[in-house]
């Protein structure tokens, strides 16, 4: 069954940076990234295979967004909001 992962935070409704997801890798598995992104915002989402290793930016985006992914270890996203609309963004495994 597919889930659908919703990246935390307290409010989305000004800039912030999630809580990290943590995935669970099993051989080449993607995933499709999507956002609801209000315009005038941008969304970046990032990824690493562990806690070792830098965050590597994989999509950003100034409007709403859907994209297929790879999925890895680990996923956060970083939000630039300045107009106070909700931006909100999800995985679906």
């Amino acid at each position: 069954m597919a889930d659908v992962i919703i990246f935390d935070a307290p409010d989305k409704t000004i800039s912030y940076t999630s809580g990290i997801v943590n995935m669970q890798v099993r051989g080449n598995r993607t995933g499709v990234f999507q956002a609801n992104v209000p315009n005038g915002n941008v969304i970046i989402l990032q990824a690493r295979i562990g806690p070792l290793f830098n965050w590597v930016p994989i999509i950003t985006a100034d409007a709403d967004v859907q994209q297929e992914i790879v999925i890895t270890a680990q996923f956060r996203v970083l939000v630039t909001n300045t107009t106070g609309g909700e931006v909100l963004a999800a995985i679906h495994t």
